[in-house]
């Protein structure tokens, strides 16, 4: 058992015994169609107890729908059908109030060669002008980058590999009423 479990609030408090508990798979498969909301309408896909591990398969911010740097979002993407969620996973015994803490052991690109996008959406992020944010500057051309991700890092060009940092993407818990959007939630 590793040290940060032992002193957690949760084994204070004597859930799961401060003890990992069994481990699930949540493939692609059991998930079935992704999410686009945290909200309560959705029948879990899973339920575990605490202390339990899940592995989850999860998909890019995309979908999978830029597989190229041809694809542009404006043509692939269903705005706002973007940045989908694996879930909604269960935890007996939580109840409305309750703090849930999650531990992240390890986020591991998927596939024999991973590749990760990058990409200037026209109305959509920090570097473009949107419908509540002007800019100064005219708009950027909308543009995709794919990056091969190695052991050295991402490759963003033969002479610049940044460093990989595993990205945890959205997690969240559901409201009690309402459904909020996993793109950009409120």
């Amino acid at each position: 058992m590793s040290d940060w479990l032992e002193r957690s609030y949760m084994a204070r408090l004597g859930v799961a015994k401060g003890r990992e508990g069994r481990r699930h798979q949540l493939d692609r498969e059991r998930q079935g169609a992704f999410h686009y909301v945290y909200g309560p309408y959705a029948e879990p896909v899973l339920t575990i107890d605490p202390g339990d591990i899940v592995v989850a398969e999860t998909e890019d911010a995309f979908g999978g729908a830029i597989r190229s740097e041809r694809d542009l979002p404006s043509a692939v993407l269903n705005m706002p059908f973007v940045n989908p969620q694996c879930g909604p996973i269960r935890i007996e015994g939580a109840k409305k109030g309750d703090v849930v803490a999650v531990r992240i052991l390890d986020i591991e690109p998927r596939g024999p060669q991973p590749v990760g996008t990058t990409a200037l959406i026209p109305e959509f992020g920090g570097l473009v002008a949107t419908p509540v944010t002007a800019m100064l500057n005219r708009p950027l051309p909308e543009r995709v980058k794919k990056m091969a991700v190695t052991r050295e890092g991402v490759v963003f060009n033969e002479r610049i590999t940044l460093p990989y940092e595993p990205f945890i993407g959205t997690l969240g818990v559901s409201p009690e009423i309402e459904a909020i959007s996993s793109l950009t939630p409120d």
